[in-house]
């Protein structure tokens, strides 16, 4: 196990001193802006906007859609005048000011939809604008569809390695390619990322909630991706960021065709590290498991264990995790390591830098750690 110190540990980045969630969520956006997800400038203003006082989720709501109707407008007037980077650009920052205007919006107001919409048409907008190197997917599955893209390094064709990469309780499958899914292209490996079940599209407009046993719709994913002449079925990689710290060691415990697993955050138990550990997020996990209340989103919870599980991952496995993170407890990280059986474990446990939730306030080095673990295992 190695414990990463690099520099000072950073308290969070107070735009929102009135309320940590604000402040730990929008540091989430500021870490995409080095690969094009956000600007600095533009959060600022924003952030301006709302003050530093209000506690009001209608401001929150209203500023940060501004923002992306804004500069979704900016990126149309850009396309009109052939200005094709400058569009690109401007889309995929809109999909994320979108994503983060219905954070903390109720599951069932109607302006999560829009926001999603919204979101969704901005980044797949961007993705026409890329030269073909994003292409958008659908994977059946069940009789329905799972919605997703791939990222590749080129347009040559050429047959890669690959890395699934699954989000959390909260991100979009359009999101992932800002925390970390750039790093797999820019070391010459595809990325795919696909709203899984309680997740994104599926969970919004398809009633496909989460479920323990999810090698199933991994492999369902796999399957379709061996149809594909430029992915290398023989070297395929799975890494999940935050609830995805269970979906991907759960599915690599019983897929063979998954080589190396990363879990980006550590977990045990998903009822105990995450649920009753960070009760913000108690509403989103009741959402996303298809719960009508607290008490069968604990019976359904407590299914997504590791407990049986971890022990039966017998390859290359990586496990991150911050000592600072107040959503997922570190406590169940380490249960996972201890349970491992693997050859090959790589911990890093950021204890300065680097250790709030996903590494929010390290994710140039987190993510390039993580491209880099699977360059040398897939």
């Amino acid at each position: 196990m190695t414990t990463v110190n690099n520099g000072d540990a950073l308290s969070l980045i107070e735009l929102f001193p009135q309320d940590e969630d604000w402040s730990l969520q929008t540091m989430r956006l500021l870490s995409q802006v080095a690969v094009g997800g956000a600007d600095l400038f533009e959060c600022a203003r924003t952030a301006a906007r709302i003050g530093r006082e209000t506690t009001d989720g209608e401001v929150w709501q209203r500023e940060w859609s501004r923002t992306g109707r804004e500069i979704s407008e900016a990126a149309r007037a850009a396309l009109e005048r052939g200005e094709i980077t400058t569009a690109r650009r401007a889309f995929f920052r809109a999909m994320s000011y979108w994503r983060h205007s219905e954070f903390f919006l109720d599951s069932s107001d109607p302006r999560r939809t829009e926001a999603y919409n919204e979101g969704r048409n901005n980044f797949r907008k961007a993705a026409e604008l890329s030269g073909g190197l994003i292409e958008q997917i659908a994977v059946p599955f069940e009789g329905k569809e799972m919605d997703g893209y791939i990222v590749r390094p080129d347009d040559s064709g050429e047959a890669r390695p690959t890395v699934l990469f699954l989000g959390g309780a909260d991100s979009w499958a359009e999101e992932l390619y800002f925390l970390g899914g750039t790093e797999f292209p820019a070391r010459n490996m595809n990325v795919v990322m696909v709203d899984t079940p309680g997740r994104g599209s599926s969970l919004r407009f398809k009633e496909m909630y989460s479920r323990p046993d999810y090698e199933v719709p991994v492999a369902a994913i796999l399957d379709f991706l061996e149809e594909r002449s430029d992915v290398d079925s023989d070297r395929i990689g799975l890494a999940g960021v935050s609830f995805g710290g269970y979906y991907a060691p759960r599915a690599a415990a019983f897929e063979p065709r998954v080589k190396a697993v990363a879990a980006w955050c550590g977990t045990w138990s998903i009822l105990t590290d995450f649920y009753e550990f960070y009760p913000p997020l108690q509403q989103q996990l009741q959402w996303l498991s298809g719960s009508k209340d607290d008490a069968e989103a604990r019976a359904k919870l407590a299914e997504f264990t590791l407990d049986g599980i971890a022990d039966k991952i017998k390859i290359p496995v990586y496990v991150m995790h911050g000592t600072a993170d107040i959503i997922m407890d570190i406590k169940g990280a380490h249960r996972f390591v201890e349970a491992l059986t693997s050859d090959d474990v790589t911990v890093d446990i950021y204890d300065a830098a680097g250790s709030l939730h996903c590494s929010y306030d390290y994710m140039s080095v987190a993510g390039a750690r993580l491209g880099d673990w699977f360059l040398h295992r897939i």
